[in-house]
């Protein structure tokens, strides 16, 4: 062969061979075009699915915890974008609301690729439904003397917070002023580990005083305070509208009395309430007026399979050495028209899963020089919960206490050395409020899914 036809022969090989290649590399390249491709699109639509939950969860948890304000907030906001450091693209999210149904959507998009994902969340609705979802909720003031615990939040409606010295707040502070106070005082050692928002003043006499979040203020913040979050200087308005923003600032409307109260009514003999005596009135002595009181013994409690011991009594008067003791799983509730008067060492023993409600609707005795709920030293609820639920009543705990509990009352004052813990919001179903009031139950709603999903 000449070598002219032998170059042509190669050149012909070559071309072909790299042509081959060529082709190799489109098809690989095409092959992993569409591989990326179906991958960005599992990774956004995974995105945006997991988006979606993880909102429906938050705002399970605002309900649960008495914050539906928070997701009706969210739901007027519009389009809004949630944060995932992880994914470099985009997520953005709505809720619409249509009566007690709420649809949650979110989109994910990444290059070009765009994928959504949608819940729907069915509300139930329980009216009668309680949760105390802050450590106190006081209309008025709260005063705290040297060494108080506050595990968890508190709002301050009216009046102004004061703690003692080594005082600590484990939550955050609101302090709305409506319409004068609002001031937050904080003695030698004082620990807020939360955000502080006040519309008066942050102040403390003493150095060695802490804020470990935000502040946002109306008014002025002492030098001697540590602030290690940011500190936003704003007004009275702004400071207000944020704490509604993030709380339920919905007043908490009073509860009804017992439709059995005060008849019928049951005397009490020996120290036992159970099952068959529930949804009745209490008292021992002569009358219904004398109310219900013991001292040194235990009174046991026994909640029905049901779930809800309901019982009622003019005045609660507790003495000294007290205990009470909770059989079963589930809700004791009593109404106490009057007050309740306890004396040193009272001990609550109920299990995790339990709630004991003291609740009242009538109004705080005025210039008596008492608190109408009191506790005297050595209260002790170390497991489950006590809630107390007054509203227009003044509440006090003495001295070297140990409490999980929630309060809910007009003013609150704490003494020395006390522990207070908010427990886990547990639902009440069955306490009613009175609907002649221009409150409506929203303060601490609690709501149960009937279904969602996609």
């Amino acid at each position: 062969m000449k070598s002219g036809s032998v170059l042509v022969v190669s050149l012909v090989v070559v071309v072909f061979l790299a042509l081959t290649v060529l082709l190799m590399l489109a098809i690989y390249g095409q092959m992993t075009s569409n591989y990326v491709l179906q991958q960005k699109k599992f990774l956004v639509s995974n995105v945006a699915r997991s988006g979606a939950y993880s909102l429906a969860k938050l705002c399970e948890d605002w309900f649960r915890n008495g914050k539906r304000d928070l997701v009706d907030n969210l739901a007027n906001s519009g389009t809004f974008q949630l944060s995932l450091p992880e994914f470099r693209g985009t997520v953005e999210c709505e809720i619409d609301r249509s009566a007690e149904e709420y649809t949650i959507k979110c989109k994910a998009s990444l290059d070009g690729v765009e994928d959504s994902y949608t819940l729907t969340l069915i509300l139930i609705q329980l009216a009668s439904d309680l949760t105390l979802p802050y450590a106190i909720d006081a209309n008025g003031k709260v005063l705290g003397k040297n060494n108080l615990t506050i595990d968890g939040d508190v709002l301050v409606r009216k009046g102004d917070l004061r703690i003692g010295q080594h005082g600590t707040i484990k939550g955050s502070v609101y302090l709305m002023g409506d319409p004068t106070g609002g001031n937050l005082i904080l003695e030698q050692g004082g620990v807020i580990e939360g955000d502080v928002l006040a519309v008066g003043n942050v102040e403390s006499p003493k150095n060695r005083v802490t804020i470990e979040g935000d502040v946002i203020l109306a008014g002025s913040l002492d030098k001697n305070i540590t602030v290690k979050g940011t500190v936003t200087a704003t007004s009275v308005e702004a400071v207000r509208a944020e704490i509604s923003r993030r709380v339920n600032t919905t007043e908490p409307p009073l509860p009804a009395t017992p439709t059995f109260f005060p008849e019928p009514a049951v005397q009490l003999q020996g120290n036992v309430i159970s099952i068959s005596e529930g949804g009745k009135t209490y008292y021992n002595g002569r009358s219904v007026e004398d109310g219900l009181s013991v001292s040194n013994t235990t009174l046991t409690l026994k909640i029905p399979s049901t779930g809800l011991l309901s019982i009622a009594v003019t005045k609660l008067d507790l003495g000294n050495n007290t205990t009470i003791k909770i059989e079963g799983t589930g809700v004791v509730m009593i109404y106490v028209r009057d007050e309740v008067d306890v004396k040193n060492h009272l001990t609550i023993k109920m299990n995790k899963d339990t709630r004991l409600l003291i609740y009242s609707n009538t109004d705080e005795k005025i210039n008596d020089g008492e608190e109408d709920i009191s506790f005297k030293n050595g209260l002790t609820v170390s497991e489950g919960g006590l809630y107390i639920y007054t509203p227009k009543k003044d509440v006090s705990i003495k001295n070297t206490s140990n409490v999980i509990g929630a309060i809910v009352a007009r003013n609150v004052n704490f003494n020395n050395n006390i522990k207070f813990v908010v427990p886990k919001p547990l639902p009440i179903e069955s306490i009613e409020f009175d609907t002649t009031t221009t409150n409506t139950p929203y303060y601490g709603l609690y709501v149960r899914y009937g279904s969602w999903g996609q």
